[in-house]
């Protein structure tokens, strides 16, 4: 099956438990179906997690754990690395630009996800951001709203 395309938010709500973190984790038991890891992604959750630490939302136990749960993930194939460079994800980001932001007020991390999911193999592009599920739609994607689960 083809991974889906799951904006960081929600890969963060696998890894740390926050409000929709039942909802992704259900929604993705009926899908069956692994998610990639790009490198913006990998970017975003260092850093996020790093963040949590400094506000004390993680402990460096916590922390540690959640970084062990992230490598135990992709080691038994729920995420997939994506092939692709943040050369090329920039790329098809710039295409989209003039075509997607100035409709949509889209933001760069969010049309850089954009650009990655049209770039991979992916029947699905998730997210509970409305901006960037429209700016998805606009770039020709099949969007799924979770906050409507």
């Amino acid at each position: 099956m083809k991974p889906l395309y799951l904006d960081t938010g929600l890969v963060l709500k696998l890894l740390v438990e926050e409000p929709l973190s039942p909802v992704v984790r259900a929604y993705l038991t009926k899908q069956r179906a692994p998610i990639w890891f790009t490198k913006i992604i990998t970017l975003e959750v260092e850093n996020t997690l790093q963040a949590m630490r400094h506000r004390g939302q993680l402990t460096p136990v916590q922390l540690r754990k959640t970084q062990e749960l992230l490598t135990q993930l992709c080691d038994e194939g729920k995420f997939r690395q994506s092939p692709l460079t943040l050369d090329a994800i920039s790329e098809e980001m710039l295409r989209l630009t003039p075509s997607i932001t100035s409709r949509t007020g889209c933001r760069t991390l969010d049309l850089l996800h954009i650009a990655a999911a049209r770039l991979l193999p992916s029947p699905k592009f998730i997210s509970t951001d409305k901006r960037q599920l429209a700016a998805a739609k606009l770039a020709g994607l099949t969007t799924v709203d979770l906050t409507h689960r």
